[in-house]
């Protein structure tokens, strides 16, 4: 498994065995964000999504929470 400088915790850490999703951002999560962080995400994107009732099947709410996500994670450019 790769290691690598993880973009949220900025630790050296295990980087995730495959793409967490498809297109550029799924890669980008892959080379850029630990298991361990992505891990917490997912358990903070089901939060998200029970107390603001967003609705996977809307793209607006989609589009929401994958900036959320991009932030959270640490892959917001400032």
């Amino acid at each position: 498994m790769a290691t690598i400088v993880c973009a949220r915790c900025g630790k050296s850490a295990e980087a995730l065995d495959n793409p967490p999703m498809g297109g550029q951002l799924g890669a980008t999560i892959q080379e850029r964000v630990c298991a361990n962080c992505y891990a917490e995400w997912l358990s903070q994107q089901n939060l998200l999504i029970n107390h603001y009732a967003l609705n996977m099947s809307d793209s607006d709410d989609r589009k929401k929470l994958i900036e959320v996500m991009k932030e959270y994670l640490g892959l917001v450019k400032v």
